[in-house]
């Protein structure tokens, strides 16, 4: 190539690298606030009536409120980070141990599975059990409770006396009053045995017992 077109193609590089421009921000930082301030300082004339020293007080106030606003933000930022490790900690502490997590149904584990409810009152109670295609397997009635917490057993065994797979069961629960037609307000929740922790990227604890898996927000007590 000759060294005319090698000049041409230069300048015309430079020329198109020239020509690039960058679209305009909404924002500014604490960087970009200072090269204006300086700008403007190099182009403030003293002598001229003007000039107003007052904002300039107001601009040099606003740039160091910004600076400390950034830091604050880092500030915290780096307390959220620890506090997640922290709650990660504990999180993990919870594996191998029962919790008790708001909802309903049995996690039936090795023929074992619990579940309680609270009643407001004194109710007949009675726990219907289904499998995952929604068939009922076993009816569990209760009889009269009194108000308050009760922990009900399930042995895995449906209404034939057959041991019945590990997995997840639902229930229904049917709670009414002394005349048997009132219905009596109730909570429930479930007692699990931890097996693993997951953690996501958005920060998120779930807890996960065989194949349910619980947010933490969900767990109402951990015990041995």
């Amino acid at each position: 190539m000759e060294t005319g077109m090698i000049g041409a193609t230069n300048s015309a590089t430079s020329a198109a690298t020239s020509g690039t421009k960058t679209g305009p921000s909404n924002t500014i930082d604490k960087d970009g606030f200072l090269q204006l301030l300086v700008a403007q300082l190099k182009n403030q004339d003293p002598t001229s009536s003007s000039q107003d020293p007052n904002a300039m007080v107001q601009q040099l106030t606003s740039f160091s409120s910004l600076e400390q606003a950034q830091q604050t933000n880092t500030l915290l930022q780096g307390l959220q980070s620890q506090n997640t490790g922290i709650f990660q900690a504990q999180a993990a502490s919870m594996i191998g141990k029962k919790v008790e997590v708001d909802g309903s149904g049995f996690n039936l584990q090795s023929g074992q599975a619990s579940m309680n409810i609270y009643l407001n009152s004194a109710a007949n109670v009675t726990f219907t059990v289904k499998d995952a295609k929604g068939n009922i397997v076993a009816t569990l009635p209760q009889g009269n409770l009194n108000s308050g917490k009760a922990t009900v057993n399930w042995d895995g065994k449906d209404s034939s006396g057959n041991q019945l797979p590990d997995g997840a069961y639902a229930v229904s629960v049917t709670a009414t009053g002394p005349d048997g037609k009132t219905a009596v307000p109730f909570q429930t929740s479930l007692i699990v045995k931890v097996d693993s922790v997951a953690f996501s990227s958005s920060g998120a604890i779930s807890v996960l017992s065989g194949t349910n898996t619980f947010p933490l927000s969900k767990v109402l007590g951990v015990s041995a």
